[in-house]
């Protein structure tokens, strides 16, 4: 398995990258991986010319690529935005198998605004992309109506295979979770889908109900960072909510062990990696019935709020902090294993590859797992 990377730089961003990361094309080995990466600079307004400009880009990663190691046996691209348009191309150039993975929340199609997401230049690279696809992989059953909606011919290539945790890295804590104060965690990029805003909404009315001993962490940045901080301020409960930054993994992982609950406030949800992460861990989780969530909590592993509604949000956490010690971490996590695994999922796209390619070409991934 070889993975291409092609990343967009703005001129704003210019000055953090690296010397030495602007070179053309550059291939290294990353855990056992070959890795070829390149990069574009983004034109300032104008996100219909830089997705064609990106797509045009990414084969050309491909043509230097191919050029240098051969072609390989099949294509897996994540997400048809806008790695399966580029995809496409270079199936139709090369005669090249290939799998698009679907995960963006938005195709969920909960809530006018994920429909607003999907802008009208977006629809025709999109059909074309996952018309030539020989399959589309979908995270969750939540998706199916939003990318049907797209396309009612889709059904047929659709299949289910949802995101996978690694289990030995996000473990259980070696000690125990402490007692005091009770800490209710969450993690992504601070943006308004997230719906950090109302979870914040949400904690003030428990603070102002007397409970002065929860804590929320935030872990992450984004657009939104200085509107919630501002936000938890005006609500006057700024020292109970702590803001963490962007994290290493590590230091994620170590964040879960510190906590008691897991919160995801989504407005909507493809699937919720971070979930199962958490939940690796141990962590009950409480969760908004906004699409791929919905199929991860089950009874025992936390609770299901209505997206949008900082009262429903108020009585789970409640009834979170009130029964917290009826949680079973082991379970939760060998719930979670089950089903999300590694060889669970790995499995499940070694079989679906093989459909398109002789199975000693599937050994290399085999040994990945």
């Amino acid at each position: 398995m070889e993975v291409l990377v092609n990343r967009v730089i703005s001129i704003r961003r210019l000055g953090r990258v690296r010397t030495g990361q602007l070179r053309r094309f550059h291939d290294s080995m990353e855990n056992g991986i070959r890795v070829m990466r390149s990069w574009m600079f983004k034109i300032p307004g104008n996100e219909k010319l830089n997705t064609s400009r990106w797509i045009r880009s990414t084969v050309r990663l491909f043509d230097k690529y191919s050029r240098s190691f051969g072609k390989p046996d099949i294509l897996l691209a994540h997400s048809a935005i806008w790695a399966g348009c580029a995809a496409s191309v270079i199936s139709r150039i090369h005669g090249i198998p290939f799998l698009i993975t679907e995960h963006r929340s938005f195709f969920v199609f909960t809530t006018g605004e994920s429909r607003q997401m999907l802008r009208p230049f977006y629809r025709p690279l999109l059909r074309e992309a996952y018309n030539r696809c020989n399959r589309l992989v979908i995270v969750s059953e939540s998706m199916k109506k939003g990318l049907l909606e797209l396309d009612p011919h889709l059904k047929n290539k659709m299949k289910v295979i949802p995101n996978m945790v690694d289990g030995n890295f996000f473990s259980l804590p070696v000690n125990p979770r402490p007692r005091h104060p009770f800490v209710f965690i969450t993690a992504g990029r601070l943006i308004h889908v997230k719906g950090y805003d109302i979870l914040i909404r949400a904690l003030a009315k428990i603070i102002q109900n007397g409970h002065q001993d929860i804590i929320l962490k935030i872990l992450g940045r984004g657009e939104e960072n200085t509107r919630l901080e501002k936000l938890a301020t005006n609500l006057g409960i700024r020292k109970n909510v702590i803001f963490t930054g962007r994290l290493s993994r590590v230091k994620v992982r170590d964040e879960f062990h510190n906590a008691h609950c897991f919160v995801l406030s989504s407005r909507y949800e493809a699937f919720g990696v971070v979930l199962i992460e958490a939940m690796a861990t141990g962590l009950p989780v409480i969760a908004t019935r906004s699409g791929g969530p919905s199929e991860i909590v089950k009874p025992g592993c936390g609770y299901l709020a209505d997206p949008g509604s900082e009262d429903e949000l108020v009585r789970a956490m409640l009834e979170m902090f009130a029964k917290y010690d009826s949680f079973d971490p082991e379970m939760i996590r060998k719930k979670i294993l089950n089903q999300y695994g590694k060889e669970a999922i790995a499995g499940q796209y070694i079989h679906l590859m093989e459909e398109f390619v002789k199975k000693s070409v599937l050994e290399d991934f085999k040994d990945l797992v």
